[in-house]
């Protein structure tokens, strides 16, 4: 009888340093803040809307690893006369610009 009254308590102890320690689940769908920081572009649709889907085509790669997030701040950085040209409203020379940083990086 004492042997089972010792024994419980080691049993106990056991299980409870057995119990696994779980991480906590890592935050799902949180946006990226540096993705998060290009805003839409603003101006007129001919050239906002092109920049807009492209903006949203390379947070989509940067999403699945299909572009790295070394790349991103570069591109990001290359839009941005882009996206001031499309907001002056010169919409023409803004799309020439858009063409030629998709295929700086291999966008088309």
């Amino acid at each position: 009888m004492k042997r089972a009254l010792l024994i419980f308590p080691v049993v106990a102890l056991c299980a409870a340093c057995a119990s696994t320690q779980t991480q906590a689940p890592a935050p799902a769908n949180e946006p990226d803040p540096q993705i998060a920081s290009l805003a839409p572009s603003n101006g007129p649709p001919e050239c906002a809307n092109p920049i807009n889907a492209f903006q949203k085509i390379i947070a989509t790669d940067v999403g699945t690893g299909s572009l790295d997030r070394n790349v991103f701040p570069r591109i990001a950085t290359d839009l941005g006369p882009v996206r001031a040209l499309c907001a002056s409203g010169d919409g023409a020379q803004a799309l020439r610009e858009l063409q030629a940083t998709k295929r700086k990086y291999g966008y088309r």
